[in-house]
């Protein structure tokens, strides 16, 4: 590939395929009850209500009202390129984690502690947190603001969906293979997102 801009979506891309393969095998079973009962090690009621905190930091109905948000914002900005990237990402990222999840039909824990109705592989909260907060991340690495600030806010951001991640495992509504899934599919796609967005919308503006 001539194009290095392509190197690291493609790479993730294999990753999740390798993982998603690994799923279907039933070869993460080992590795997935022991991160499970690692993270349960830690189990109280303080825990629990921290952990539910994060979990809604990734659930659906704050992912699409923090989108939503910081569209407007971006919008008012005359930040239209952000804006579409924003949307159109999360888009994209929520229609293929449910294809993803109807073709794998993987069942949830059985440990699980939380009410959910779709499948669990790959986790959603997961896909959505990462996808968004790493948009976030995307578009401060962009702006003009210190490479001091850059850092302090891309590491507060990069933590949330770390944290949504574990707190779904802790819950039960997870495996540890269904986040990584996740996290793999949706760094691909946030790697993909200028070269998305050239082939799309850019790609019409041109004509």
């Amino acid at each position: 590939m001539k194009n290095k801009k392509y190197y690291i979506p493609f790479t993730l891309l294999a990753l999740f395929v390798i993982n998603s393969i690994l799923v279907i095998d039933n070869k993460y079973v080992g590795i997935d009850e022991s991160i499970h009962n690692f993270i349960i090690r830690f189990s109280s009621e303080m825990t629990t209500k921290f952990m539910k905190i994060f979990t809604f930091l990734g659930s659906t109905p704050f992912i699409i009202g923090l989108c939503i948000l910081i569209f407007v914002i971006l919008l008012y900005k005359k930040q239209k390129e952000y804006a579409y990237k924003c949307a159109g990402i999360l888009i994209i990222s929520t229609l293929i984690n449910n294809i993803v999840k109807v073709i794998v039909r993987r069942p949830r824990p059985e440990y699980i502690t939380v009410v959910e109705n779709t499948f669990s592989y790959p986790s959603g909260h997961t896909m959505a947190s990462v996808t968004l907060y790493g948009f976030l991340i995307y578009f401060i690495l962009k702006s003009k603001i210190s490479k001091t600030y850059k850092i302090i806010f891309s590491v507060i951001l990069g933590i949330i969906p770390l944290l949504v991640g574990i707190s779904r495992i802790y819950l039960g509504a997870h495996f540890f293979s269904d986040v990584f899934g996740g996290a793999l599919l949706s760094s691909m796609l946030l790697s993909s997102i200028d070269i998305i967005y050239d082939k799309t919308i850019n790609r019409k503006k041109s004509k």
